[in-house]
């Protein structure tokens, strides 16, 4: 019986394309505040924007309206509003008061950059880098080099978002999501140390950021540095260990993952099983982390239990061809020949030139 098991190198990368990249928090600039018509205004709309910032959103709303109703309406007054609703998960009822304060002025470049914001959010990339586009037509600005710079990385065009990023980086040496964002792009085009580099500065600019640890640490296992990336996921681990936000849960589950990893491929099953089942105790929803324990447990025997993480590795990463060819195995292993033969036909169905399942599947319909 063929047991395929997943190259190290294609599970530590799998980890990087899985990182979640946010986009940079919304922030209302002084000079929105200045654009009211009157002194009272002014600091009727600051008074707003503290709340806003103290995330006291129902509080900051109702002093926006308070102005609006007695002012009139504003740009600065309708964008603010449209960020308080932003944060409020309100998407439709942010993107109209943002579309109302362009039409009053369509030269605010904070509104339009907020605007796109509010499209990326929703998935409308697209639009997204038109919005942003427009924004950097007012002067050059980081922040919304680096938005634009993410939104055609999630066109898919990777040479512009590249070049994006490192913009981003020329106007401000000290933001370390776009050193972060160009170092994961390096990294997927293998060049390995460039993104270190990338990884080093975004670190030295926001020590401590969690997911610029945790992917240094697996371009360090790329190079078989396993020191190295061991001290960098343990650093990941040791900022914030109670992983409240869910954001950051995924990092640190793909942490003591990549952790796993690189203890399994040093020979040390024991750490390696540890830490797969701590990432799951982060995220159960993890299918790295299911596979990976999944294909530690059937190499020491324990198949009925590999064959339950299989099952929720393919849960949450349905399209695996690879976990679908191992469940195939271990079933066989167990005498459920009928459920095997059906995972290696899904897993040639998802990659049609699978080697290996295809002669898993032609040794099981000889017997």
């Amino acid at each position: 019986m063929n047991l395929v098991t997943r190259k190290r190198i294609d599970v530590v990368r799998k980890i990087i394309y899985l990182f979640t990249v946010a986009v940079v928090p919304l922030a209302l600039s002084s000079v929105a505040v200045a654009a009211s018509s009157s002194s009272n205004s002014s600091a009727a709309l600051e008074r707003a924007n503290q709340a806003y910032l103290a995330r006291k959103y129902n509080d900051a709303s109702g002093l926006v309206s308070r102005v609006i109703l007695k002012e009139g309406e504003s740009a600065a007054a309708l964008n603010l509003l449209g960020k308080i609703y932003h944060r409020q998960g309100k998407i439709d009822e942010a993107l109209g008061q943002y579309q109302k304060a362009l039409k009053l002025d369509s030269t605010f470049a904070e509104a339009r950059f907020d605007l796109g914001v509010a499209l990326f959010d929703q998935g409308n990339y697209a639009q997204a880098v038109k919005e942003f586009e427009a924004a950097l037509q007012a002067g050059a600005n980081s922040e919304y080099q680096y938005n634009l710079a993410i939104s055609l990385e999630r066109l898919g065009q990777l040479r512009p978002a590249t070049e994006g990023y490192e913009k981003a980086i020329q106007l401000d040496e000290k933001n370390a999501a776009a050193h972060y964002s160009l170092a994961r792009l390096l990294a997927a085009a293998d060049d390995n140390d460039r993104a270190i580099q990338e990884y080093r500065l975004a670190i030295a600019a926001q020590p401590d950021f969690p997911e610029a640890h945790n992917n240094l640490g697996v371009v360090y296992s790329n190079l078989g540095k396993y020191p190295e990336a061991i001290a960098c996921f343990q650093q990941a681990l040791k900022i914030n260990p109670d992983c409240s936000e869910a954001q950051r849960n995924l990092g640190y589950a793909q942490a003591h993952t990549s952790l796993g990893v690189t203890y399994l491929s040093q020979g040390d099953s024991k750490k390696a099983l540890d830490e797969f089942r701590k990432a799951l105790r982060i995220d159960s929803r993890y299918a790295d982390a299911h596979y990976n324990l999944a294909l530690l447990l059937q190499k020491q025997g324990q198949v009925q239990e590999a064959v339950g993480h299989y099952k929720e590795a393919i849960k949450y990463d349905p399209s695996s061809a690879v976990a679908h060819n191992n469940l195939g195995v271990a079933l066989m292993q167990l005498g459920n020949k009928q459920e095997a033969e059906s995972e290696y036909k899904e897993a040639l169905r998802l990659k049609a030139d699978f080697k290996d399942a295809k002669l898993n599947l032609d040794e099981l319909q000889k017997k």
